[in-house]
């Protein structure tokens, strides 16, 4: 029987933003308030707004976006009449709900409303690209710089995400520049085990105790934090970063010296965007879903062969 321990790493509480909330100071309290110390960069087209007309208890609400020729590209949506959309201007939707409640929705909240796939928890079933689908551009972190800063500091003071939307605003694609902030939860107790043929052990009283004080030897918050932005990045390779993109989790990084010295076996990072109702892909990673996993391993053996399903890793070869 083979223990293995990990570090297993997932995001909670996924929220999406325009860089320009930045500017209000209840928003920033929110995020120091919610401990947010991972943001994602990316981007998609800019949906604009035609007409919005009531069809009997339904309404046909017809947006659009352009193409690189500046071309409408018609999105059409049939929904039910309990929302219908007044006016949009600078963003921002005037919607009436249900014939009485007047409302303020952001248009990329409404955009991922229309597209939201309910029945599917991955994500991946549709295999057509999505208005609401969100291109990774950029990952950075702010915990691991100093543990009092936030995203909110480090986003306002980062060349590389003012160059993103300097990029887009030049190019005059029509694009648009959101953030995802992700906080982090981790189990680092993971354990699987796997029979290898009939003289396999069963565990033994010293063996679980061997195990449990491995398990003792935590990570700081602030080096849990840069795993899992190193893990992000090593996985969708987005083209602005150039840390960790090959490297992870490779030991002559003095930074990853303090996870060396445990005795952990493998580290897995899971992200899962469904709860903002937005698809994540990026130039490597060219699936669009909702929930995108994997595991490195931590071990000498370079071609060590794996399979990370949440708490199971097949081991067998050291």
């Amino acid at each position: 029987m083979n223990w293995n321990l990990g570090l297993n790493f997932y995001s909670t509480d996924p929220i999406l933003f325009e860089p320009n909330e930045l500017a209000t100071k209840e928003f920033t309290k929110y995020i120091a308030d919610n401990k947010y110390h991972i943001y994602v960069v990316c981007k998609r087209k800019k949906i604009f707004f035609e007409s919005c007309e009531l069809d009997g208890d339904f309404c046909k609400t017809t947006l659009y976006y352009l193409d690189d020729k500046h071309n409408k590209i018609y999105l059409r949506y049939r929904h039910p009449n309990n929302l219908f959309i007044n006016s949009w201007k600078d963003g921002i939707y005037q919607v009436t709900i249900n014939g009485t409640d007047a409302r303020e929705i952001r248009d990329f909240d409404l955009i991922t409303n229309f597209n939201f796939l309910e029945n599917d928890l991955i994500g991946d079933k549709e295999k057509n690209p999505l208005p609401s689908d969100l291109e990774v551009l950029y990952i950075g972190q702010a915990f691991g710089r100093t543990t009092v800063k936030t995203i909110d500091y480090r986003i306002s003071n980062h060349e590389k995400v003012q160059k993103i939307a300097l990029d887009i605003l030049k190019k005059g694609t029509n694009e648009e520049v959101l953030i995802i902030g992700l906080k982090i939860k981790t189990n680092d107790f993971g354990t699987s085990f796997v029979s290898v043929g009939s003289d396999t052990k069963a565990p033994t009283v010293e063996s679980l105790m061997e195990l449990v004080n491995k398990a003792k030897k935590r990570l700081t918050n602030g080096q849990e934090v840069t795993v899992f932005e190193a893990s992000l990045i090593k996985y969708f390779k987005p083209d602005l970063n150039t840390e960790y993109k090959e490297t992870f989790p490779s030991k002559d990084f003095p930074s990853y010296s303090e996870l060396y010295e445990t005795d952990f076996d493998y580290s897995a990072m899971a992200v899962d965007t469904r709860q903002i109702g937005v698809r994540l892909y990026s130039q490597e990673i060219g699936e669009r879903k909702y929930l995108h996993t994997l595991h490195y391993p931590l071990t000498t053996n370079s071609d060590k062969k794996t399979l990370f399903e949440y708490l199971y890793e097949l081991n067998d070869e050291k």
